[in-house]
């Protein structure tokens, strides 16, 4: 079981659940350009806007913070862009790859606890991941499963989109913008103070640290192999801000689940395994909400609690069975 659950981890994060670009081939050039080492700190800046809208199309079509919009248009969209059915607009990939030979999108799926009763061994779903940057995420209708949790997905766009896309005229009744926890995004995060330094292999972004800088990879370690390599895996998550915390932390892939103790501990032994030193999982919650946190995320422990220091009332550090961790 503990096979599976870690083989679940590595599976690739490329596409999301309703937007222009799922089922494409995952990105791996970018990982495979340089030593595995750089891989681990490195951060793609992503530059290429994510689209175009002319005054004709405006006219013709209307635009929402500069992507023309498809929801109320009959047109193709432009070339290298497709209709993100979520969020009503034209959108491009976001950016081309190193090599050049296909292309990097950055989206999101979350999975989220919903408080019903949860068994010790229920199993919950591999599929959690939040966008790659410090965009947030545009997601299609939150889906309520037949489990205790509901789930939802799509591209991920910056605040200032969200913001359009609220006022806009017609409304785009499809898209959802939330933040990693899966709250809605309303005024974004604040905007006072500058981004910390942080740990490069697991840096801070998203608000003050801005939004246009992927994540590094996380080292992935696979079970084959004599001695075993450890290479660069999946982006990492930009999780945790909200409209609370000014910026958030690049997160091991996976979520933490309040009660299923198991689950967390397969997942933290292998964060552990793949960096070679303590893991933690960040727990958040948002004042005044007095509801116990159901989920988190997977960060270095010395991350953690790096993390805790800048948001002490809305941020905890615990261990697989939500303990609170030791002082170093």
């Amino acid at each position: 079981m503990a096979l599976a659950l870690l083989a679940g981890c590595a599976g690739s994060h490329g596409r999301g659940d309703g937007g222009p670009h799922d089922g494409g081939e995952p990105d791996s050039s970018f990982g495979d350009a340089m030593p595995a080492s750089d891989a681990f700190t490195s951060r793609l800046e992503l530059t290429t806007p994510l689209g175009s809208c002319e005054a004709e199309e405006e006219a013709r079509c209307g635009c929402i913070d500069g992507l023309r919009r498809c929801d109320t248009c009959t047109d193709e969209c432009p070339f290298g862009s497709a209709c993100d059915e979520n969020a009503g607009v034209c959108r491009r990939l976001d950016v081309p790859t190193i090599t050049g030979e296909g292309t990097w999108d950055d989206a999101c799926r979350l999975t989220i606890p919903n408080g019903a009763d949860l068994a010790a061994d229920a199993e919950v779903p591999f599929d959690f991941y939040y966008c790659h940057t410090g965009k947030v995420c545009g997601a299609g209708p939150r889906q309520v499963l037949a489990t205790a949790f509901d789930t939802m997905g799509g591209q991920c766009y910056p605040v200032s989109f969200c913001q359009a896309a609220a006022l806009a005229d017609p409304p785009v009744d499809t898209l959802h913008c939330v933040y990693s926890d899966g709250r809605a995004v309303i005024d974004g995060p604040p905007e006072a103070g500058a981004c910390p330094v942080g740990d490069p292999r697991q840096p801070y972004c998203g608000g003050v640290c801005g939004d246009n800088l992927r994540c590094p990879r996380s080292p992935y370690t696979p079970f084959f192999g004599d001695p075993p390599v450890t290479v660069p895996g999946d982006p990492a998550s930009c999780v945790a801000f909200s409209e609370q915390r000014a910026f958030g932390v690049c997160a091991y892939p996976s979520e933490c689940v309040r009660g299923l103790d198991s689950h967390n501990d397969v997942r933290l032994h292998a964060c552990e395994r793949d960096y070679g030193e303590p893991c933690a999982c960040l727990v958040t919650h948002e004042p005044p909400d007095a509801s116990p946190p159901l989920h988190g995320y997977y960060v270095l422990a010395s991350v953690c609690r790096d993390y805790r220091l800048h948001f002490p009332s809305s941020t905890e550090c615990v261990d697989a069975a939500w303990n609170p961790l030791p002082p170093p």
